[in-house]
């Protein structure tokens, strides 16, 4: 079960992402940076990670440059066949950047193997990020973030029930695929199959990603660790809706 506060917080990302839909471009790009910001700003305190501050300059500098490959990869001066190669550089750049924030520290280097890690963890989380960027220049187009952000906030918000751990898993992904189907219906343009397709795909990424980063204490108010744990599901969904949408639809 997760507390009330980073669903919630999840859902008014995925609701903003929604609406930033509609304008695309670098409009939806700026409202997955308002993701990636919350996720730089707690992820080191959620995973409790040794050197905090270079970890959110890590982030938060990795997460703006997939934003911006992003929006490169899908304007029309740039003839990219498949916008998801634009990601393999920055991904390059993540794992340079850990290792050299490692080299700089003067603190011991304790916890190395946990800092080097989550780290990278981080900056991969920020990046996926990008994918809602992607999914907006879809043949869909805003159509196929509305349908993305209906399962990404669903399948958020039910894992709030009081239910068993594995109960919520099965019921936060079939909430996800029904309300990304319902949205489908009413926004027109994503063939039902496709949406429920990414309903399933971004409410079980979700759930995994808040599993993983479950921490004692992260909701307990509005803490920067609650930031990234609302943050972090909805920036991973990103790219897994586009996955499915470019194989859906194209």
């Amino acid at each position: 079960m997760t507390a009330p506060l980073p669903a919630g917080l999840a859902l008014v990302a995925a609701a903003v992402l929604a609406v930033a839909g509609y304008a695309g471009g670098t409009v939806l790009a700026a409202a997955a940076g308002l993701t990636v910001l919350g996720l730089a700003i707690g992820w080191g305190e959620l995973l409790r990670l040794p050197h905090r501050a270079g970890t959110t300059v890590l982030v938060l500098v990795l997460g703006v440059t997939g934003l911006v490959a992003g929006v490169v990869a899908i304007s029309p001066e740039v003839d990219v066949d498949q916008p998801l190669s634009v990601f393999s550089g920055v991904m390059a750049g993540a794992v340079l950047s850990t290792f050299a924030h490692e080299l700089f520290r003067r603190d011991g280097r304790h916890n190395l193997v946990e800092s080097v890690t989550g780290t990278l963890a981080g900056q991969f989380v920020a990046v996926l990020a990008a994918g809602w960027i992607l999914v907006g220049d879809t043949q869909a187009g805003s159509a196929a973030v509305v349908v993305a952000a209906a399962g990404t906030a669903v399948g958020r918000l039910v894992l709030t029930l009081p239910l068993a751990a594995s109960m919520l898993t099965w019921v936060g992904m079939g909430a996800g695929l029904v309300a990304s189907v319902v949205a489908a219906v009413v926004v027109g343009e994503v063939p039902l199959g496709t949406a429920a397709a990414v309903g399933l795909a971004v409410s079980g990424v979700g759930i995994a990603v808040d599993r993983l980063v479950d921490a004692e204490g992260a909701s307990a108010g509005l803490q920067p660790a609650t930031l990234a744990r609302a943050a972090a599901p909805v920036a991973a969904a990103g790219t897994a809706a586009y996955a499915i949408l470019r194989i859906g639809i194209g």
